[in-house]
């Protein structure tokens, strides 16, 4: 009885360290009921942008994320109802329907730019994701005075005698000062019309991770990761 009894407390406790420390995303979403979604047939898949400075602690962030995003956005994975074109068959498919030739090799922004140039021709719809936070941050608590429960066997009278009965014992203890480290981050997903630059469709998605008693505090790279593939989750398929 004693024994089960503890279990129990124990695993509330743990739930509620578990609980407070995987706060579930925050979206913010938009879609607009002027626009016929249907109508979107090829979209133009830009690669990630930032909107603030990737963290020197994380050297391969950019990397890991552009993968992820192809790959979650990929026609084989993604199940979109639209056929997601990158920029490198935007400026391929251009230089065919031209009849010419690349004469010059491109970076990636370089590429990128060059395609959101001519998608108006050849798509329908862009699609963007933009890391707009990715940091680690603290929250200070002070030193406190909490109360605290422990069990104990005690003699206690019942039905006319003596029995022993775990007792529960009510006690002070001071909770020693810490600082709980979150890892922060926030990632943008539009789409938009190729022709005016409408806005379609747009998420807005916010995650704060703490360590807690089962898992380590992630790195930015692993955090901003897992929003992208909530973002990309997100997305109408029809």
């Amino acid at each position: 009885m004693k024994k089960g009894f503890f279990i129990l407390v124990l695993v509330s406790i743990l739930l509620s360290f578990a609980s407070a420390s995987m706060g579930k995303p925050i979206a913010e979403e938009f879609r607009n009921k002027d626009y016929d979604y249907s109508s979107v047939k090829t979209v133009l898949l830009m690669p990630v942008m930032y909107e603030i400075t990737i963290p020197t602690s994380e050297p391969f962030l950019d990397d890991s994320v552009q993968q992820k995003w192809k790959e979650l956005t990929s026609q084989a994975k993604s199940g979109f109802n639209f056929i997601v074109k990158t920029p490198e068959q935007i400026i391929e498919r251009d230089s065919f329907v031209k009849g010419t030739d690349p004469t010059e090799k491109l970076d990636r922004d370089k590429i990128a730019e060059k395609a959101l140039s001519l998608c108006p021709e050849y798509t329908d719809a862009i699609m963007t994701a933009t890391i707009t936070k990715c940091e680690y941050t603290s929250i200070h608590h002070p030193q406190e005075l909490v109360w605290e429960t422990r069990y104990e066997d005690r003699s206690v009278y019942i039905d006319g005698k003596w029995q022993t009965r775990s007792v529960p014992i009510r006690y002070q203890n001071i909770k020693p000062a810490w600082d709980e480290i979150f890892a922060l981050g926030a990632v943008r997903l539009e789409l938009r019309n190729s022709k005016d630059n409408t806005l379609i469709y747009g998420v807005n998605v916010t995650a704060n991770t703490s360590e807690d008693l089962f898992t380590a505090l992630p790195t930015l790279t692993k955090h901003i990761s897992n929003i992208i593939e909530n973002t990309v989750k997100r997305i109408p398929r029809k």
